[in-house]
């Protein structure tokens, strides 16, 4: 197991899960911010940012590896942060772990519980890996803000580190299997962030798609912003963390 590293040794923990196309350094410009009041532990995810893939993906592995990371790292009272494919990860490990749930989850962006509503035509290109040209335009669709350059570069090639079975499995597989039934019966306080002009996953398919099917939500609503929030707006959404802390 590849055991991450903190960037700080404050108490107050936070678990981050990263974005399809990205990986545990997508967090870095958003932990930055953080690191006087939290504990940041970034996650790689399985075939991403350079980690194996030991069993065949699918959301409960997924789930299983997050959850043991969690337990390696010997956190008791951490909140779970997840990014768009995260962030479904992130409710099911939740409801995967009994013995040590998270005291809060938060949501930016999630791939909805239910199914993720991606055309044939976007797919198949994406289905292209890897794929400079392709990865380039895949960052060009989902953002709104500009990037710097330092950014940009990384979520471009940040997918090219991707192993193939982890792409294929989540384009194919992953966004379409539903956890809506499951995810009923989480008690788990949630805060969704998400942005009014996300090209990807749009503020229809939050009211539609994500909280209805979670008791304790919380919305709060960006703007001008796309998809990558942690590298769009990496200030921001480290101030609207820290306010989730309490």
């Amino acid at each position: 197991m590849e055991n991450p590293k903190a960037f700080t040794t404050s108490k107050k923990a936070m678990v981050f899960l990263h974005y399809f196309g990205g990986d545990a350094g997508s967090w870095q410009w958003v932990c930055k911010h953080l690191e006087e009041e939290v504990q940041c532990y970034p996650l790689n995810l399985p075939g991403f940012g350079g980690t194996s893939v030991s069993e065949t993906p699918s959301i409960s592995s997924f789930s299983k590896y997050i959850n043991d990371e969690i337990a390696a790292l010997d956190l008791k009272d951490y909140i779970l942060v997840g990014h768009s494919m995260g962030g479904k990860l992130a409710l099911n490990a939740a409801l995967q772990n009994v013995a040590n749930p998270p005291s809060k989850i938060v949501l930016i962006a999630p791939s909805p519980p239910t199914t993720e509503d991606m055309s044939a035509d976007e797919k198949e290109r994406m289905l292209k890996h890897p794929d400079k040209e392709e990865a380039i335009q895949t960052v060009k669709n989902g953002t709104v803000k500009s990037l710097n350059k330092e950014r940009f570069e990384y979520a471009v090639n940040s997918q090219l580190r991707i192993v193939e079975i982890s792409w294929q499995w989540w384009l194919k597989t992953g966004m379409n299997n539903s956890i809506a039934t499951q995810v009923k019966q989480l008690t788990t306080p949630v805060s969704v962030i998400f942005s009014e002009d996300d090209p990807v996953i749009t503020e229809e398919a939050i009211q539609k798609e994500v909280l209805p099917y979670l008791h304790k939500a919380t919305p709060i609503s960006m703007k001008g912003i796309g998809h990558l929030i942690p590298l769009e707006a990496p200030k921001k959404l480290a101030l609207l963390l820290k306010q989730l802390l309490a």
